[in-house]
This record gives structure tokens, sequence and C-alpha cells, in this order.
């Protein structure tokens, strides 16, 4: 039997979030180590999951790309008093991380990091917009990851592909390569996430691991911008369960709303 999906931007960090969860290195760390979750809207779904409790998600991030027209338009940061601190777990134990200390100095190759992705190359990896002259949060913690073989984890949507591999972006961008009189909100750059890519097949393909997934399509209008389409496979009664609970899902997930203050 077929059966085919849709699903809008916030009902895909949701799903993202969930199949996160099931992820085998987090349920690792949850029970014997830290996973530090960077600030990002789909990072703060996850962190939703994870906690099994609600919170401000629009403040859960930095650099956001926004409709805001009046700002022209596009590309911008939370203000930095509204941003909630970022977190780490310690088997499974929430703490607060304070501004710029990510503490990750302690974290070993049975340690987790989650840094959510604004790209994702044709080549297969995903790529951090970066406005901070000093590339932020990816800045700090990749180095010490890749040195100490400390896994990211990136949950980046499918909608973000791009045609170009972000390698071969990084090379012709910069935050100080524009004309800042022409750019929509703030200059950026972009950074390779040296990481493993997680997206909405990733997670569906854990949430449901019987069934078939592919990802056919991209877009819509109205609600339904951004929304990406999956075709799914498998025994009747299988699809007809799934079926049930991603529309279940759809139908109660709320439209994420960011904070344009």
């Amino acid at each position: 039997m077929r059966s085919l999906i849709i699903l809008t931007q916030s009902e895909s960090k949701r799903i993202i979030a969930k199949g996160l969860v099931e992820h085998p290195l987090v349920q690792e760390a949850l029970k014997s180590g830290k996973i530090f979750v960077a600030r990002g809207s789909t990072n703060a779904y996850f962190l939703e999951e994870l906690l099994e409790e609600s919170f401000e998600k629009s403040h859960y991030i930095a650099g956001q790309v926004t409709g805001d027209k009046d700002k022209l338009f596009r590309y911008g940061a939370l203000n930095a008093e509204k941003r909630l601190p970022e977190i780490i777990l310690e088997k499974g134990e929430k703490r607060v991380v304070k501004p710029g200390e990510y503490d990750i100095t302690s974290f070993t190759s049975n340690d987790i990091i989650i840094k959510g992705g604004n790209v994702l190359g044709s080549d297969g990896i995903a790529g951090v917009y970066l406005a901070h002259p000093a590339a932020g949060t990816i800045g700090t913690v990749m180095p010490v990851a890749v040195a100490r073989g400390i896994p990211i984890i990136s949950p980046v949507s499918l909608i973000k592909r791009i045609e170009l591999g972000v390698w071969e972006l990084a090379q012709i961008m910069g935050n100080q390569t524009f004309n800042p009189d022409y750019v929509q909100g703030l200059p950026i750059g972009i950074m390779p996430i040296l990481g493993e890519v997680f997206t909405e097949l990733d997670a569906l393909e854990l949430l449901y691991p019987e069934l078939y997934f592919v990802h056919i399509g991209s877009g819509g209008v109205g609600k339904a911008e951004g929304s990406v389409h999956f075709l799914m496979e498998g025994e009747e009664e299988k699809i007809k369960s799934a079926y049930t609970e991603i529309t279940n899902l759809i139908r109660n997930e709320d439209q994420y709303q960011p904070d344009l203050d």
C-alpha cells in the first residue's frame, strides 16, 4: 500500500525532533553521556521532546530567516536579551549553559553535539550561516569536536537542499564580502558542519522502520509554503497506523511563530 504525506516546516521540525530522540547515539548519551543542544528552531523542538515540557521555542534561537517585510527583512537575529540559555543534558539531567560558556572541554567521544543547519548541500553536507564575525557557536564547538571525535548531529529539513555543495559555497561567501547596503538583513558566511545530517527521512525511518519513505517534492502556497512531500509504502495495516499517527500530529501541531521584536 502507498500513502502520501505533506508536512509543513513546523510539522517537519516536530517529526525530526521525535525521530532524533530515538537515534541510538542520543539514547546512549541520555543514559551515560552528555548532549549539548545548540540554539536553533529545530533544536528547540528536539529539547521539547527530550524534556517533555513546552517552552518559548522562538527564544531558543540566535539567527533566523523571517518574512518581516518592514525590516527588509529576512536574515536577522533575535534580540540577545530574549535568547534562552543553551542546554547541556548530562545523563538526562538538564543543565543551563551561560552565554558563550559551552563547556565542551569536558566532552568525550561518548558525548554528542546537536547543531542544526541552514542548508543541505548537494554534497550531502549541512552548513550553517555565519553572521557572527568569529563564527558563533559552531566556531567554538566544532574544532573541539573534530579534534576529539565528538559526534555532531545536524538536524536539517530537506526543504533546505541547495544546488551547490557546502564546501564549494563556503569558498565564495563571507560576511565581509557583501555590500551591506544591498543585503536583506545581515550579511553572512557559511560553514560546513562536520557531522551526521539528520532529515525528515531519517526521522521517519527511525520512527517507522518497517516502512519505506521517499522524498518526492517540496513547496506549496499559503500555509503550505516550505512544505515537504513524502511517499510512504509498506504493509497496509502498518501504513494505516503510521498515517493515523502522522495526521494526528499534523492536526495538533501549531505553526511556529518567530519573535520579530
